[in-house]
Order: C-alpha cells, then structure tokens, then sequence
C-alpha cells in the first residue's frame, strides 16, 4: 500500500511468526485503534501506544520502527477487515435484478464511507487514497480475470452482462469502469472535502440517479432533452 507521499509505507522491523509475537502485534494495533478513536491520528506516538497497549517501547520497537509504521499496520487492517464485509454483502446480493442490485450496493458504499470516516476526519483525509475496499471484493464467478485488468471492473462488467437484458448502455467497458471506480472516487473524495453530505437524506436518492444513468444508456442533447439516436 503506498503512502500519501507515492513511497511505500514503513514496514515492521520483524515479522510476527508466533502466536505469542501474533498477540503483541494485535495489542499494539489495537491501543493505537483506541487512541485513534478518541483522541485522534496526532494522538498516537510509539511511547503512548506502548503505555496504552501494555507492551514496553523496546518490544514496540522489534515490531514496529515509528509511529508511521504502526498508523500503516492500522489502515492495512481497517481496510482488510472492510473489504471482507464488503465482499460477504456484495455475495450476498449478486443475484438480485439490476435496480435492486444497485440500489444495495449504493446503500452500502455510503454505509462504508461512514464508517471508514468515523476512524477520524483527519485519519481519513489523510488516507483517503488507501481507502479503495472495493479494489479487494471479486466476483467469484468471474475466473477470466488477467493481470493487466483491474478486477473490480472486470468483476462489474461481469455482473452487467449477467444483467443484459437491463442494461442499455453499449460501452460496457466505459459503464463498468465507472460504476467500480468513478463513483467510488467521487464519494470518496465528497467525503474528505465535505464530511456533512454524507448525513444529507438526498445523497441515496442523488447518488441512485447517477447509477442508473450510468447503464441506462439514454444520451442527453442541448437543454437536457433526450436526443435521438442518428442510428434510427
């Protein structure tokens, strides 16, 4: 995962192959988790995470160098931990029509965005980038993923076609790539810069509308009118 600054984050001194050295490293987290949450992201230092956690600073150290190195420990975690609930939801509604499909799925991207903001505004601005859980929940029905395709578009696009005979859009690339990453990156970014929208009782309804247009395939002329297609 890089960090904010295009490097990759720091990594822990020692790797935990222990249960021992496997509980060590979960209390270290999990003090810097508590800090986090109720003091914020400037609250955490190596010697408040070892006070918190129990574990002396020397032993901090064998596993983590800095501060940055434990914050990064922590994004990787929240992030994994996100990505499996979203992937247990998202099979769970594989199978539903394309506006329900949509519609639960919107409903839980905003519920994401809540939560991963309620680790604190400035955690979450900080590491907004990180925060991409969608890039770890696949299809498990699409197996002709390749390497240079990003797999939530190919898993998108795989759900489209499934869903065909609902879907108006021609350019399922286009329409797949913006369902899986362009709306994602949008609300995303809408909750670094402005936080309150999330609680906005429109955002579903807004956000629902642009999904749908995404596959509704319907292009618009001048004045917002529905133009003709040229084809006909």
């Amino acid at each position: 995962m890089p960090s904010s600054s295009g490097l990759p984050p720091p990594q822990p001194r020692k790797i935990p192959s222990q249960k021992r050295s496997h509980a060590t490293v979960a209390y270290i987290v999990g003090a810097a988790r508590k800090i986090l949450h109720e003091e914020g992201i400037a609250a955490i230092t190596t010697r408040r995470v070892a006070d918190r956690s129990g574990v002396g600073v020397g032993s901090l150290y064998q596993y983590f160098p800095n501060r940055e190195a434990i914050i990064a420990r922590l994004v990787e975690e929240e992030v994994r931990n996100e990505s499996a609930a979203m992937q247990g939801f998202f099979n769970e509604i594989r199978g539903l029509p394309l506006p329900d499909f949509l519609a639960e799925a919107n409903a839980r991207l905003i519920q994401s965005e809540r939560r991963m903001l309620a680790l604190g505004g400035d955690f979450y601005r900080r590491y907004v980038e990180h925060f991409q859980v969608l890039r770890h929940v696949g299809d498990p029905s699409a197996d002709d993923r390749g390497p240079d395709v990003e797999t939530p578009v190919l898993d998108t696009r795989h759900s489209l076609e499934k869903r065909a005979a609902d879907v108006k859009e021609a350019d399922l690339n286009l329409a797949a790539y913006l369902l899986a990453r362009g709306v994602p990156a949008m609300l995303r970014r809408m909750t670094a810069e402005q936080p309150e929208l999330l609680d906005s009782p429109r955002l579903p309804q807004v956000m629902m509308r642009l999904l749908m247009a995404i596959v509704d395939g319907k292009d618009m002329g001048p004045g917002g009118n529905e133009a003709t297609d040229p084809r006909r």
